[in-house]
């Protein structure tokens, strides 16, 4: 994570993926094209209250502390516009994601604006008043 490489690959092992190869084919893609079926169907076997198995996919934290990426969002938000116009290519889609736009910007601050060279610091409001300052 430290150089922006994220892996995660688990449940790759032969024998996962020949077990995955012989689940129905309507648990791995289902009508309804209900995320991870399988997965909840077996969820279901579990105690597990139903409103945690059947809850939809979430990006990286909004799923842990979706109050505290609210919280930022909401003190970024006056810069998305900013942010979003910058990219006429990418405008629309920026504003409906919001978290997207500030990743976006914080990116730019920290790797494009002088080409990485300096080590850039501070909190993200002021890394994105750079980019659109």
């Amino acid at each position: 994570m430290a150089h922006g490489l994220e892996v995660r690959v688990p449940f790759l092992g032969f024998r996962h993926r020949d077990a995955s190869n012989k689940l129905p084919m309507d648990w791995r893609l289902p009508a309804s094209l209900e995320e991870k079926a399988a997965l909840r169907k077996a969820a279901d076997l579990t105690d597990l209250p139903p409103e945690i198995v059947r809850r939809p996919k979430l990006p990286a934290g909004r799923a842990t502390s979706p109050k505290l990426i609210d919280e930022v969002l909401a003190e970024l938000q006056p810069r998305v516009q900013e942010i979003a116009a910058r990219h006429p290519n990418m405008e629309k889609a920026l504003l409906r994601q919001p978290d997207i736009a500030v990743g976006l910007g914080l990116f730019e601050a920290m790797h494009i604006l002088d080409g990485g060279r300096t080590r850039k610091s501070g909190d993200a409001a002021s890394l994105l008043d750079e980019v659109i300052g």
